[in-house]
C-alpha cells in the first residue's frame, strides 16, 4: 500500500469530526488513489514522498484521470476532490504544507437531462428526414441500432451493420444514403459507411475531425449536443430507462462490460433520468 504523508495525524482529526465508518473509508480510499497515482506521474514526489512536493497540478492531473481513463460519474468524482480538500486543509493548518492544492481545483458538472438529446431516438423517424449531415443521420442511426461511435467508425463495419434489421422509415433513409454514398464509394472502391467527401484524401474513410464538423454544425442547428458521447449515452440511459427491451437496446447493453454499466446505472441516477 502506498504512504500517505502524515496520516496518523489526518485519522486522529477526522475522528474528531465523527464521520461515520462509510465515509471514513471513503476518505482513506480517495488518498491512497490520488498517492499511487501521484507517486507515478510525480518524479519529484516518487523520489522524496515529501507533501512539499505535491501541488496543483497533481490533484488537476488526477481529476483529469478520474475523467478521462476511469470515466467515473461527476458526483465521485466531486466527492473524491472533496474529500483532498479536506486532508490538505489539514496539512495546512498543522504546518505541514505550504500549499492547498485543491484550492483551485472546481467541481465537475453533474449533467440533468435535459443535457441528453433523448428527442433524437424517441423522434427518429422525424431525424432521419431532417437536413442534418448525411453523415450525422447515419451515426444516430448506427447508434439507435445498439452500436457505439467507435464501432461505426471502424473499417468493415458496414459488414455487421449490413445484418441489422430495419423498419420503413430507415429503410427510407438508408435508400438516401445509398444514393449520396454511391459516387465516394465507386471513386474509392471501398464499402465502408463513412467515406471521405475529398477526392485528394491520403485513404478513402472519413477523418474524424470530419465526422466531428458534421456534428458540431447539426449540434449549433439543433441545440442538441449531438456528439458521439453524448449520443451514445443518451441511447444506454434509455435503455436503462425502459422495461421492455427491444432488440437493439439489449444488443447496447450486452456489450457494456461491468464497469462500464455500473457508470450508466450511476449516472441515470444522478441525472434522475426517466421516460
Amino acid at each position: 500500500m502506498v504512504k500517505i504523508p502524515y496520516l496518523a495525524g489526518f485519522d486522529a482529526y477526522l475522528k474528531t469530526r465523527h464521520i461515520s465508518p462509510k465515509a471514513h473509508t471513503e476518505y482513506m480510499n480517495s488518498l491512497n488513489d490520488f498517492f499511487n497515482f501521484t507517486i507515478q506521474h510525480n518524479n519529484d514526489y516518487k523520489i522524496s514522498e515529501d507533501i512539499k512536493d505535491v501541488h496543483e497540478m497533481d490533484v488537476r492531473l488526477f481529476k483529469n484521470f478520474m475523467i478521462d481513463n476511469l470515466h467515473l460519474s461527476a458526483s465521485t468524482i466531486n466527492k473524491v476532490i472533496s474529500n483532498l480538500n479536506v486532508y490538505f486543509k489539514y496539512l495546512f493548518s498543522v504546518k505541514k504544507t505550504s500549499e492547498i492544492p485543491t484550492l483551485t481545483i472546481t467541481s465537475v458538472t453533474v449533467p440533468k437531462q435535459s443535457d441528453f438529446p433523448v428527442v433524437v431516438f424517441l423522434k427518429l423517424p422525424y431525424y432521419l428526414k431532417t437536413n442534418l449531415s448525411i453523415y450525422t443521420r447515419l451515426l444516430i442511426l448506427i447508434i439507435a441500432k445498439g452500436f457505439n461511435y467507435k464501432e461505426a467508425m471502424a473499417p468493415d463495419f458496414y459488414q455487421k451493420f449490413n445484418q441489422v434489421q430495419f423498419d420503413d422509415a430507415e429503410k427510407e433513409f438508408l435508400n438516401l444514403y445509398k444514393t449520396y454514398i454511391e459516387p465516394y464509394r465507386s471513386y474509392w472502391n471501398n464499402d465502408n459507411l463513412f467515406l471521405s467527401r475529398n477526392r485528394g484524401a491520403n485513404t478513402p474513410l472519413l477523418t474524424i475531425p470530419a465526422i466531428h464538423r458534421d456534428l458540431k454544425r447539426d449540434s449549433e442547428a439543433t441545440s442538441l449536443d449531438l456528439s458521439p458521447k453524448k449520443l451514445y449515452t443518451t441511447f444506454i440511459l434509455l435503455a436503462l430507462s425502459t422495461h421492455d427491451l427491444t432488440a437493439d437496446q439489449q444488443r447496447s447493453l450486452d456489450a457494456l462490460d461491468t464497469p462500464s454499466l455500473m457508470y450508466y446505472r450511476r449516472l441515470k441516477r444522478e441525472t434522475n433520468f426517466d421516460i
